[in-house]
């Protein structure tokens, strides 16, 4: 049996621990009918568990061409409902590789890349239409800011985007020895439930986008930090004292929940007639 070695250029730290493996792939909780697109299935500890789901089919997506080689050389990979393939796992459209199968049966999991874990988490949570459950293995850091509660350090946008596409859950963490080569933080593996319509049908591009302005000066307060988005919308922001219960001159987006953020947002589109929600 031929093997690699982990390369700085892929991020690679290679799951080791087959007990954790296991509490990974039982995490995504497959039945019959389910698919699942793995990301970056490198030296297959988990490509080769989930073979052994009731999974319909199973695609495993890797960047580096010596993981490709390595896994097709495994007397497992010969499983007829197992696909592999070299390329960018961004540029999968699970629509299109799955097509007569529901969204409900469509899922995904992955051991993330460190480097790019903000990348594949917003890949992700675009695939809210498409897709339902989500299970990730990332930095400890990233999987608290996921769930992060307003008045904490961690919490910002990625909490609120989290809010928006999915219920978010930490499973469990994985320590460093759990890894080879072995990484300097400690891991947690996060349940997503995507949302099939995002949270309060809000429209995510432009949500998003007062998110970030709101955050973008943590330390002001809401008229000020808005001050450049509501210039770009035609908003008067501070054209009363309080939106949903909340005086923005006197508030930071970091005390808000996403719920109240996001009232807070429709009701300041209204003023320009809502179309923008």
């Amino acid at each position: 049996m031929s093997t690699f070695a982990p390369r700085k250029q892929f991020s690679q730290n290679f799951l080791t621990d087959p007990r954790t493996a296991d509490k990974i792939v039982h995490a995504l909780e497959l039945v019959g009918g389910d698919v699942v697109l793995e990301i970056g299935p490198g030296t297959g500890v988990l490509t080769q568990r989930l073979l052994r789901t009731p999974a319909l089919d199973i695609l495993a997506v890797d960047l580096d061409p010596r993981s490709i080689a390595h896994l097709q050389e495994q007397p497992w990979s010969r499983d007829k409902r197992l696909t592999l393939r070299e390329g960018d796992v961004l540029l999968v459209d699970i629509q299109r590789e799955w097509s007569n199968v529901v969204r409900e049966n469509r899922t995904v999991i992955g051991n993330i890349p460190y480097s790019i874990t903000s990348d594949l988490l917003f890949w992700a949570f675009d695939q809210h239409p498409v897709a339902s459950r989500v299970v990730m293995m990332m930095q400890r850091e990233v999987a608290k800011r996921c769930v992060a509660q307003p008045r904490t350090k961690e919490y910002g946008v990625l909490s609120v985007a989290t809010w928006l596409y999915s219920e978010a859950k930490i499973l469990f963490h994985v320590q460093p020895g759990s890894f080879f080569p072995r990484p300097d933080v400690t891991s947690s593996v996060v349940r997503f439930r995507l949302r099939e319509i995002p949270a309060l049908g809000l429209d995510p591009d432009p949500f998003m986008s007062f998110v970030r302005s709101a955050f973008s000066m943590r330390r002001k307060v809401m008229t000020n930090a808005l001050n450049d988005w509501a210039r770009r919308m035609e908003i008067d922001v501070r054209s009363r004292d309080m939106y949903h219960g909340n005086n923005l001159s006197k508030t930071r987006a970091e005390e808000l929940a996403p719920e109240v953020l996001a009232r807070i947002y429709v009701e300041l589109l209204s003023q320009t007639g809502g179309s923008r929600v």
